[in-house]
């Protein structure tokens, strides 16, 4: 019964999100590397996906942080992160939790995975402007680590993030890498894995 509201919760509020999507995305200009969905929009859909993480809790202990990951010197990066804190700045908690919002400059791949382990980060987001070479990098040093990752541009959940977001029918659409999940102890309910493009 529960897993049922819950995804009646998620897919209306999915279904809401698109029209506005849409009345937004018409008038904005498309390039092949700009985000899809925009960023306030997938902040809320991070959020409430992490809300439906089993393990989110235990890793967060008693507060959920979110890192923002920065591309050094990388206009397009430096926007997105300042977008992504303005819009988590309007959310106080996350299932009870409080939330807090840091930005992290990246270096390299294992500085990453350091941070995110010593300073406790439950949900590391990455902005526009990381290579496929460093996204796969990124994968591979948090394998093993506790953290639900996403990514700006859709094309990071195949190597290498646990969730992204994409447009579908002018609709965003959640995509969810499994695998990748299951190696950074990320478990969704299944409910919400029902609602959501999943790559094995």
């Amino acid at each position: 019964m529960r897993g049922r509201r819950l995804r009646q919760s998620l897919g209306r509020w999915l279904s809401g999100v698109g029209l506005a999507l849409l009345v937004i995305c018409s008038s904005l200009s498309v390039g092949a590397e700009d985000v899809a969905v925009p960023i306030s929009l997938q902040m809320n859909l991070l959020l409430k996906v992490a809300s439906y993480d089993k393990n989110l809790k235990q890793r967060a202990g008693d507060r959920v942080r979110v890192a923002v990951v920065v591309r050094s010197n990388d206009p397009d990066s430096g926007r997105s992160a300042a977008q992504a804190l303005k819009a988590l700045a309007e959310t106080e908690d996350v299932e009870g939790l409080p939330l807090d919002r840091i930005s992290m400059t990246y270096t390299d791949a294992a500085g990453l995975a350091r941070f995110t382990h010593e300073g406790n980060v439950s949900i590391l987001y990455v902005t526009p402007g990381f290579s496929e070479t460093e996204i796969d990098a990124m994968a591979r040093a948090l394998d093993g680590v506790s953290v639900l990752s996403a990514g700006a541009l859709a094309k990071y959940t195949p190597l290498g993030m646990v969730l992204g977001f994409d447009l579908a029918g002018g609709k965003p659409k959640l995509i969810v890498n499994l695998g990748r999940a299951k190696r950074q102890n990320v478990e969704l309910s299944s409910s919400v894995l029902k609602l959501v493009r999943v790559i094995e």
